[in-house]
């Protein structure tokens, strides 16, 4: 117990004067070894009648008239203050091994606790300030920071009076150096019922671990369990207060519980009532944290003898008993706030106290006005860890189904013998409406954010274990109405059938059958997801809307519901009324969060409205059928239009409805218009139609210009460069936003000679490939032929049709008798104006000459027809069919993009917004392929690892999955579990490095590794990776190994960022990459390096600086490359790196080398700053020896970085970890998005770049230039 790997201890000056210098370590641990055997047991001052045999109480009770026997002494009214003092000084001993931080002096703890009378409730050894009556945090953590052993438990007056002298406490049981603040330094369970109100003890993201050197369970218990053990087992069956325990009696673990009452008579009406054995309530309640703070600090692989497990667990099973007034005992808030850690640590034998560990929790959680026996306890710590032993129960009895759980012999033995044996199965509608109750009454946020977390654990393990079992659900269910299956949600009491009553003091095996069938409704996938969906939306509409980080929880379970695949067997007719609530509950939730009044809105506020568009967004892609209903429809667009414009046209009642086109566009913000404007176009675009042919690897159309030329009957074969191929297309930009890439060559394919088109739209949210064709009969009858060689006329009549000869009259006969007057004059003759205009004369003489040519010709035309013969008559035919089409300019003028008519202003339009591209300018061409690299999804990059028992060494780790032997089973399945393989080089989406990404290449020859025997190493990214992806985000899954380290670390070094303004003309946070073209090379905007990213909500204010318009800088075109280290404004937080560690020891994430695995998990997104260790995020996977896996989260503290489902310290089960760590992950990086100021999404990038493109590479062109393009060759 003493070395160099001991817990390093802080002793006092003070103390350490106490110690002689020249003393070795070895006479020094001796010392305090044999002094401590030197104290007696503290159990004995619970015995007044034992502690009042000396002759100076005797000898009082007799001089005493009012004394009638000496244990009613004055002087021992302070027992159970001593013994509780006592019992700290143990705890205290035990703190220091485990290494656990303190935060005060224990004398200071103590204070208040030396009052007279205070021997019970109250303040009971509390020296702080407590917030009594609140739950909310406190600022600093209570336990004493310096806990000191007296040197003997001596009840004489003068030790009563006096106190205990500085002199004879030991000073070893400090605390040992923390590098965290004060503030945040806590224990892993505070100490006592006294220290029960360190608020921040058992927060998942303040609790620092244990002493990685601290000594085994044993050895502490070896020191200090023979006292603990007695202590914690005062006031309980067999233990007597007034007679001492023989000095010679067994210490076997059940000796207390089994063995009777002495012979001798107890008397206990001699005992003063201020001396009950509840007044040492406090003390036992000490001594069973102490014991449950040893057991939870057990060590992967650590051994702890049996016989103190076995009477530990007695001591859980009186710790966890409840009266009949269902308060919270000292002994029971002790035991729960000290045992977050206890079903997660492999302890043999441990599930013989789920259900006594249920029933406590059912009287702490389900009820919000908890009472409690003592004041000094916070009730949020107290729910925070009756959360954490909720989380880590939940998968049990899917686990373990019908197993048996056995009672304690002891139990048997005192009568308990007719109880019905429990199965791990009858435990879970006790533990679901543990869960939905306790999340219907909660009000912390953290508290709240893991009960949710736990919820969406249930209803997705349920699904999992049913769709892998298929469980027939009995006929009686199918009947079961939805208000049924809701009536736990939507009552304060624990559920409608009592389902959270302890099962085995029901009465025979028949009765818990029946209630089992009646129960299953409650249960099942099915009914947790109507009952999580109804709970969740009413909750988040009426007390979580202004919680951000709570909302945030709440959207993220609704969004795993919508994946939840729930069995088709299980489903009921009131599925489609659920979901359909929920949307609409949805869209009421964004609804009342874009209406609040301006001062409320805020970054948090616009953050959890962009978020319910992406929850709204999953369900709507989950289950298409919501749309087909005509009421969801309006109510989903009625918000998509609130989103972008910031009302609606139908108004409250009583307004006048505003037509869209006469509304002025004033949205929440840019990020709230450009989340609806997404859902806008995923709803048109991608719901019922994703995944498309193509996979859901891509959004976005395979052809490009190059591929489509390849299928022109013009292309001669052979390699097509991209240039060549750009220039046969015609680029025009529409609204700013969408580029057009027009094709007239029809394809090589089309065996119709129709007018052809083959359009390539580039737009926010991908390319897409359109063949069109001119047709003027529908496409069914376009095989019939308008040429026909027999049309079946009738023959042509000899017989010459009479001809009426008739002189045209241009003046009426009787003109000339018509007298003249002055206004026949007042129109010159010809010849007079002839006469004076020489200009008129000649344009006389040439018309004359043109109508006398003309008169000739007809002359000479009539004649031939009356001199041709009837025989030579031809028959009239159609003319030649035109293969010749300008198809660009029928296009753009069928689908309204010519549109010539004037402005109201007056100024002529330029083709309603269509503007031309020239592609010969230099650099379009790289452009367009970077364009075509910026996906339109959200992508994220998972690097997993394995790390076997003990390893430090990043070497070592990355070697573990080059062979199968090397991992675990389960290793290997959790990956499968995860997404699916794809080949690097055809794979069209995110690969996890941009060289990569985005692209269909031409597999190079490279050595493949075997994929029979491998332990994850066939997907560290050169071949293969594992791959996610929905309508909306990518995630790649990366195993690195030595070969990929080298390969990043190479191309990393060797990278060449192009500085040319052509090639990146605005700084891509996220996962984008902008490439030169032929190059891997991706490039650094030059703006970037000059001032930050405007802000989202000032997107379109500063569209020249976002865009990069205007001419380049000096700096642009300067021929040196930027270094990686130059300076850039690109916030940090948006490259996020997220790790999966598989551990064989969970001590072994205190050493887990992050910053020498950092240069494994190169993207190809790093930019000038190196990614700190410290800004990693971490997800710590344990395996278990029951087959469960226990989670750890370890990253940087941030607002919103508590991403669910998975919670520190959760225990889950295989079937669903894969499906539970995808869900993290992508949730992490939604979040790191939200928080990051200057973050866009990729479809407001994907704009941006196009309208860089149009700065750029535009044609001023004005109308009639415009049609004289439209009308020549694109090649000429």
């Amino acid at each position: 117990m003493y070395g160099p790997t001991f817990p390093e201890l802080k002793i006092s000056e003070e103390d350490a004067q106490l110690v002689p210098p020249t003393m070795s370590d070895e006479a020094v641990a001796q010392a305090w070894y044999r002094l401590l055997r030197t104290v007696g047991d503290p159990v004995d001052l619970c015995r007044p009648a034992v502690v009042s045999q000396t002759q100076a109480f005797l000898q009082y009770a007799i001089a005493s008239p009012n004394i009638m026997d000496p244990c009613q002494h004055p002087c021992l009214q302070g027992l159970p203050q001593i013994f509780l003092k006592a019992i700290k000084g143990i705890a205290g001993q035990v703190d220091a091994f485990l290494g656990v931080s303190q935060a005060c002096c224990w004398e200071e703890c103590c204070v208040t606790s030396a009052a007279p009378g205070s021997g019970f409730g109250g303040n009971v050894g509390v020296g702080v300030e407590k917030s009594t009556g609140k739950d909310q945090p406190q600022p600093f953590p209570t336990p004493p920071t310096q806990r000191r052993l007296a040197k003997s438990f001596s009840v004489t007056p003068s030790a009563v009076t006096k106190g205990i002298p500085k002199a004879s406490l030991i000073s070893l049981t400090t605390s040992r150096i923390s590098n965290n603040p004060p503030i945040s330094t806590t224990n892993s369970g505070p100490s006592s019922t006294s220290s029960t109100t360190s608020v921040t003890s058992l927060g998942q993201d303040v609790r620092p671990p244990l002493a990685p050197g601290r000594p085994k369970c044993n050895s502490i218990l070896h020191l200090f369990g023979e006292w603990l053990f007695e202590a914690v087992f005062i006031g309980t069956e067999g233990w007597s207060q007034n007679l001492p325990q023989p000095s010679g009696a067994s210490k076997r673990p059940s000796s207390v519980l089994v063995d009777g009452p002495s012979s001798l008579q107890e008397t206990v009406s001699a005992i003063p009532a201020s001396l009950g054995i509840d007044r040492y309530e406090s003390g036992r309640a000490e001594a069973m944290g102490a014991l449950c703070r040893i057991f939870c600090a057990k060590k992967t692989g650590e051994e702890i003898l049996p016989v103190y497990l076995a009477r530990f667990y007695q001591a859980m099973f009186h710790g966890l008993k409840v009266n009949e007034a269902r308060e919270c005992g000292e002994t029971l808030a002790s035991v729960l706030l000290n045992s977050a850690d206890l079903f997660r640590l492999d302890l043999d034998g441990i599930q013989v106290l789920v259900p006594a560990v249920i029933t406590a929790l059912e009287v702490v959680l389900p009820d919000k006005d908890l009472k409690l026996k003592s004041n000094s306890v916070s009730r949020v710590e107290l729910r925070r860890a009756s959360i954490h032993l909720l989380i880590s129960m939940l998968t049990l009895p899917l686990h373990f189904q019908n197993l048996v759980i056995k009672e304690l012999p002891a139990f048997s033995i005192l009568g308990n013998q007719d109880r019905n044996q429990v199965t791990f199965a009858q435990l879970k509608p006790r533990l679901m409406n543990l869960l939905i109750n306790a999340l219907q009454v909660e009000t912390d946020p953290q508290n709240t954010h893991m009960l949710l977390g736990g919820l969406l654990l249930s209803v997705q393990d349920s699904a999992a274990a049913e769709e892998v079992d298929q469980v027939t659900q009995p006929d009686a269910v199918v009947s079961d109405t939805t208000t049924n299956l809701l009536s736990s949600a939507t009552s304060d009491s624990a559920s409608q059938v009592s389902i959270s009553s302890d099962l085995r003091s029901l009465g025979d095996s028949s009765d818990i059958a029946t209630l089992q069938e009646e129960s299953i409704a409650f249960d099942s996938a099915h009914a947790l997801f109507v009952r999580a969906t109804y709970l969740v939306c009413h909750r988040l509409i009426s007390s979580w809307k202004t919680d951000l980080n709570v909302s945030l929880a709440a959207l993220e379970l609704l969004s795993g519901l919508a994946r939840t695949h729930i069995r088709e067997t299980a489903r009921k007719l009131t599925d489609a009324l659920e979901c359909k609530r929920t949307v609409r509950w949805l869209c009421d939730y964004i609804a009342y969060q874009c209406w609040r009044p301006p001062p409320a809105h805020s970054k948090d506020l616009h953050s959890s409205i962009v978020a319910a568009f992406t929850c709204l967004t999953t369900w709507l892609t989950a289950d298409p059928q919501l749309l087909q209903d005509k009421d969801c429809l309006m109510t989903v667009l009625e918000v998509v239009e609130l989103g972008v414009s910031g009302t609606k046209s139908v108004g409250k009642p009583g307004e006048p409805i505003k037509m869209k086109d006469e509304k002025e566009l004033k949205p929440a913000s840019m990020r709230v218009r450009d989340a609806a404007d997404a859902l806008l176009t995923i709803i048109l675009e991608q719901v019922g139609y994703f995944p498309s042919v193509c996979g859901a690897q891509s959004l976005s159309s395979l052809l490009d210009e190059v591929s489509l030329l390849r299928h022109c009957n013009s292309w001669m074969g052979g390699r097509v460069v991209r240039q060549a191929a750009v220039e046969r297309f015609r680029y025009f930009v529409a609204e700013n936003a969408t580029m057009l890439a027009l094709l007239e060559e029809p394809l090589g394919n089309d065996q119709d000679p129709q007018p052809t088109v083959t359009v390539l739209i580039r737009g926010p949210f991908g390319r897409h490939a359109w063949t069109m064709q001119l047709r003027h009969l529908p496409r069914h009858r376009s095989s019939v032929r308008s040429i026909n060689t027999n049309p079946g006329r009738p023959l042509p009549l000899a017989e010459a049709a009479p001809r009426t000869d008739y002189k045209p009259r241009f003046f009426p006969d009787n003109v000339d008798r018509i007298p003249h007057c002055k206004v026949d004059e007042s129109i010159p003759t010809l010849e007079a104006v002839m006469n004076d205009n020489d200009g008129v004369k000649n344009e006389h003489r040439l018309l004359s000459q043109l109508l006398e040519r003309q008169i000739n010709l007809e002359q000479k035309s009539s004649e031939e027809v009356e001199n041709s013969s009837e025989e030579k008559i031809n028959e009239c035919v159609p003319p030649q069919i035109c293969h010749e089409f300008q198809t660009a300019r029928l296009f753009l003028s069928h689908f309204g993009f010519l549109n010539f008519e004037p402005k109201e202003s007056g100024e002529e339009s330029t083709g309603s917004g269509l503007i031309a591209l020239d592609p010969t300018i230099p650099g379009f061409c790289a452009d367009l392929e970077n364009l075509d690299h910026t996906s339109p999804r959200t992508c994220d990059t998972v690097h997993i690892f394995y790390v076997k028992a003990g390893q430090k060494n990043a070497e070592e780790i990355l070697s573990n999955v080059l062979h199968e032997s090397s991992v675990s089973d389960h290793f290997l399945e959790f990956l499968s579990s995860l997404g699916w393989p794809v080949s690097v080089s055809s794979h069209a989406g995110w690969t996890g490095h941009v060289s990569t990404s985005w692209r269909v290449t031409v597999p190079v020859n490279v050595p493949q590794p075997a994929h029979s025997d491998h332990g994850g190493a066939l997907y560290n990214g050169d071949t293969h990776v594992l791959y996610w992806a929905d309508v909306s985000s990518e995630i790649a899954f990366v195993v690195p190994t030595h070969s990929m380290n080298a390969i990043s670390g190479e191309s990393n070094d060797e990278t060449n960022y192009n500085g040319d303004s052509s090639s990146n003309s605005q700084g891509w946070f996220e996962r984008s990459i902008s490439e030169s073209a032929g190059n891997r090379a991706y490039s650094i905007s030059q703006n970037t390096s000059q001032s930050s990213r405007t802000m989202s909500l000032d997107l379109e204010k500063q569209p020249s600086s976002l865009t990069g318009s205007g001419p380049p800088s000096a700096s642009s075109t300067d021929p040196i490359r930027p270094r990686r280290s130059a300076k850039h404004s690109l916030p940090t937080q948006t490259d996020t790196r997220i790790l999966v560690v598989w551990l064989e020891s969970l001590e072994d994430h205190l050493q887990f080398p992050i910053a020498d695995l950092l240069p494994c998990m190169r993207t190809g997104l790093e930019y000038s700053h190196a990614i700190r260790a410290s800004d990693v995020q971490i997800i710590f996977v344990q395996s278990l020896a029951s087959g469960l896996l226990r989670v750890k989260l370890q990253g940087p503290v941030s607002r919103i970085n508590l991403a669910t489902p998975l919670v520190d310290g959760m225990v889950v089960s295989r079937r669903v970890l894969g499906n539970l760590i995808r869900q993290t992950t992508l949730n992490m990086g939604r979040r790191r998005r939200l928080d990051n100021d200057s973050y866009h999404p990729p479809h407001v990038r994907r704009r941006l770049k196009i309208q860089d493109m149009v700065q750029k590479y535009k044609r001023n062109l004005e109308q009639p230039e415009l049609l004289t393009l439209l009308f020549s060759d694109p090649q000429t």
